[in-house]
């Protein structure tokens, strides 16, 4: 009974059909790289100053560049792997999700309530390690911040957050 199954899928196994089959695998492949559930997030590209406006040191710039930009700015660098469809999904998600929360290449555009609410969840988000990403991470170890540039993180976001307050309160 086994050896009647393994001649019937054998038979049916061609290597015509194999080749169809391969070409109709590479086909839907090439395909869904261009399929953008989450709306084609690659193409939105600024060569805007990051965090315009907002008093940073060069330091915790670096940070930000190294730690948040891929996924929180309009500078992301694209892997290769970002371009191939089920991964790109994956990418592009959390891509745009990141925007949606913090958009570093934008940070003029958002009323200082919007600032001082995305200041506010910065630094405790990253002193729990809930920023960067888990996945990112996994992928790209150098962007791991390390316990000083947490804390670098995490005082500029409350130093920043002061002055936009005191800012808004003076006429």
């Amino acid at each position: 009974m086994i050896n009647s199954r393994n001649t019937l899928i054998r038979s049916r196994l061609t290597p015509r059909r194999l080749g169809v089959l391969l070409l109709f695998f590479l086909v839907l492949a090439f395909g869904l790289a261009f399929a953008h559930p989450f709306g084609n997030v690659k193409q939105a590209h600024s060569a805007n100053v990051l965090m315009n406006t907002a008093t940073i040191d060069a330091p915790v710039l670096a940070v930000m560049q190294r730690s948040c930009q891929n996924c929180h700015s309009e500078r992301t660098e694209w892997p290769w792997y970002s371009h191939a469809a089920p991964m790109s999904w994956l990418i592009e998600n959390d891509v745009q999700g990141g925007r949606t929360h913090w958009n570093m290449s934008k940070w003029e555009q958002y009323s200082i309530d919007d600032r001082e609410h995305i200041l506010s969840q910065i630094g405790p988000m990253v002193r729990n390690k809930q920023m960067p990403l888990p996945q990112y991470l996994f992928l790209h170890p150098e962007a791991k911040p390390s316990g000083a540039d947490v804390d670098l993180l995490y005082q500029w976001s409350r130093t920043e957050r002061k002055r936009l307050k005191s800012s808004a309160t003076q006429p």
